[in-house]
């Protein structure tokens, strides 16, 4: 489990854009694609959301993070942290397990 994720500030999940009341995905390339068909884009944190999301934030292994953040389309910013371990790479996510498995950051958006 990932230690201080998912953020209790964080966006409830699935967006509203996606209408559904359940959303998840195993697989990344999936989870980008429908993503970006329903409008979604991403950027780096404000200064302000990697303190608020990430400072404290450590994958399943204890690893650092990198954060990004998934833009709705109407602007809801949902945030998304990415394993700094070369080996390890996970991806931590707002729904249960909240990571993606091994080396899910190895698939570039």
């Amino acid at each position: 489990m990932p230690t201080n994720w998912p953020p209790l500030t964080a966006p409830s999940w699935p967006p509203t854009e996606l209408n559904t009341t359940g959303f998840e995905t195993s697989d990344l390339r999936a989870l980008a694609e429908i993503l970006r068909d329903a409008g979604f884009t991403h950027a780096a944190p404000t200064a302000a959301e990697r303190n608020i999301y990430f400072r404290d934030a450590l994958c399943d292994h204890g690893h650092t993070v990198l954060g990004r953040m998934l833009i709705s389309p109407s602007g809801v910013r949902y945030p998304v942290a990415v394993c700094t371990d070369a080996t390890h790479r996970d991806i931590l996510v707002l729904w249960p397990p909240y990571y993606c498995g091994h080396a899910s950051a190895n698939y570039t958006w």
